[in-house]
C-alpha cells in the first residue's frame, strides 16, 4: 500500500472514533502541509516551464514567399549543392524565361520558388545524378497594385522593383546587372572579391532585408492620397492570385488596419505583391477622428493642392490642409471680387466619372455642407460672374469702341485749334 493510501486509511478509522476527534484534527493538519507543498511544487514547475520555454515556431520564417509567383523582372539565386559551378543569379526575361547552363531556356512565369526547384531538379537529372538545388529570390519585380473604394484617389499604382541585398553583383554573375548581396557577413562586392562566384552556398549568401523597401498596405494608401473620414479600416479586403500549381484563381482576406493608425502597430500592415487588389468599404457613419490619426501615422498627407480661377484676388494653385473646405481655399486666395456669382466645382469621382457642381457659396456655412464643401486633391474651382457682373461686362464691351472713337475725335479737334 502506497503512502497516500495509508493516510486515507487512518482518516476513515479516526472518523468513527469521536473520542479521537482532536487527534484527527491534528493529523489532518499535518497531512495537508506536505500535500500542499507537493501541489505548489508542481505548479511552480509548470510556471517555470511556460516562462522559460519559447515555441520553436518563433524561429521559423513567415513563409510569405511560399506562394510568390515568378515573372519578368525577378532575379533568382540558384545554388547547385553538388555542382556549384552551375549556380549563380539569373533574371527572368521579358518572355518569362530563365537562361540556364546545360538546359538553356526554361519557362518559369507563373511558378512559385518551390515549383521551380522541383522543375529544375527534374530537368537537370538528365545531366546530373540526383541533383540538389536551392532557390532564393534576391530581386523582386516592380509592383502594380489596384486600390478602389473609399480612398481619396483610387486606381492602379506602380511601385519600384525591390532588391533584397546590399551590394551590386558583377555583370558576369548569371545574367543579372543590378543585384547585390553580402558574403559571409562581410561587405564585399563580387567584382572586388577573390572568392569564386560559382562556389557560393546558401549559408554564405546572407540576404539583408530592409522593410523600408518592401511595399505594404500602408504604402498603397499613401500613394492613393490617404483615407477619408468614411473609410472603414476594419474591413480592408485584399485579393491575391493563387499559383497555377495550387489550382489558380483568386483568394481573398479581410485585414483590420485600425491598430496601425491608432497604436502604430504594423502587425496587419502586410506585404503587397504584384497583381494584388485592395477594396476599401465605406463606414455607415463617418469618423472625423480617423483623419488626424491617419496623418500622424503617415497614411494620409498633411496637405492637398487645388486650383482656383475666375473672380478671386489671387487665382492659381492653392495648398491647403487635408479636409480643408471651400472657405479655406478662398481665404488663402484672397477675397472674392465684387459682382461675383456662383462657384463651380469640378473633380474626378472615385468611380472615374467627372463631377461638375454649382455651389451657392457662403463663407459662414458649416464646413462640409453643400454651400461650403470639403475639397480634394486637384479639385478645380471657378468663381463666376453674377448677372449684374455679366451685364456690366457686356456694357463695357459695347461702349469701349465708342469711347475710343470719341477720344480720337477730341484729339483731332485739339490739333485743329
Amino acid at each position: 500500500m502506497d503512502k497516500k493510501n495509508i493516510y486515507f486509511y487512518f482518516f476513515r478509522k479516526l472518523l468513527y472514533q469521536k473520542s479521537n476527534y482532536i487527534i484527527f484534527l491534528v493529523f489532518n493538519i499535518l497531512f495537508s502541509i506536505p500535500f500542499f507543498q507537493i501541489s505548489k511544487a508542481q505548479t511552480d514547475n509548470l510556471k517555470t516551464s511556460e516562462i522559460g520555454q519559447i515555441n520553436v515556431k518563433y524561429l521559423e520564417s513567415k513563409n510569405e514567399l511560399e506562394d510568390y509567383i515568378l515573372d519578368t523582372g525577378d532575379s533568382i539565386f540558384i545554388e547547385f549543392v553538388k555542382t556549384p559551378e552551375l549556380g549563380g543569379v539569373f533574371s527572368v526575361n521579358q518572355e518569362g524565361e530563365l537562361f540556364l547552363p546545360r538546359i538553356e531556356k526554361t519557362y518559369v512565369r507563373g511558378l512559385t520558388p518551390s515549383e521551380l526547384k522541383n522543375l529544375l531538379e527534374k530537368r537537370f537529372s538528365e545531366f546530373l545524378i540526383q541533383p540538389e538545388i536551392k532557390i532564393r529570390i534576391v530581386g523582386f519585380k516592380p509592383l502594380r497594385v489596384f486600390i478602389r473604394g473609399e480612398v481619396r484617389n483610387p486606381g492602379i499604382y506602380k511601385f519600384p522593383a525591390y532588391t533584397s541585398n546590399s551590394f551590386n553583383f558583377s555583370n558576369n554573375l548569371g545574367n543579372s546587372q543590378d543585384d547585390s548581396f553580402l558574403l559571409r557577413g562581410e561587405e564585399k562586392s563580387i567584382e572586388n572579391s577573390d572568392i569564386n562566384e560559382n562556389t557560393l552556398t546558401s549559408s554564405e549568401l546572407i540576404i539583408k532585408r530592409s522593410n523600408e523597401n518592401i511595399t505594404t498596405i500602408s504604402d498603397v494608401f499613401r500613394k492613393a492620397g490617404g483615407i477619408t473620414s468614411s473609410t472603414d479600416l476594419s474591413k480592408v479586403k485584399i485579393v491575391r492570385d493563387i499559383p497555377i500549381g495550387k489550382g489558380g484563381g483568386k483568394k481573398t482576406a479581410l485585414i483590420d488596419l485600425n491598430s496601425y493608425i491608432k497604436e502604430n502597430d504594423p502587425t496587419n500592415d502586410i506585404r503587397m505583391f504584384d497583381g494584388d487588389s485592395l477594396f476599401i468599404p465605406k463606414l455607415i457613419k463617418s469618423n472625423p477622428y480617423q483623419i488626424p490619426n491617419s496623418i500622424l501615422s503617415g497614411i494620409s498627407p498633411r496637405f492637398i493642392s487645388v486650383n482656383l480661377f475666375g473672380r478671386v484676388e489671387n487665382p492659381g494653385v492653392v495648398r491647403l490642409p487635408l479636409e480643408a473646405s471651400l472657405s479655406d481655399a478662398i481665404d488663402l486666395s484672397g477675397p472674392i471680387k465684387p459682382l461675383s456669382g456662383k462657384v463651380v466645382l469640378i473633380r474626378y469621382r472615385n468611380d472615374g466619372t467627372i463631377l461638375k457642381r454649382n455651389i451657392s457659396y457662403a463663407a459662414n456655412a458649416k464646413r462640409g455642407s453643400k454651400r461650403n464643401p470639403y475639397l480634394r486633391e486637384n479639385d478645380l474651382i471657378s468663381v463666376k460672374n453674377s448677372l449684374l457682373g455679366k451685364a456690366t461686362g457686356v456694357i463695357g464691351e459695347i461702349t469701349t469702341p465708342f469711347i475710343g472713337i470719341f477720344t480720337t475725335k477730341e484729339v483731332f479737334e485739339s490739333f485743329s485749334d
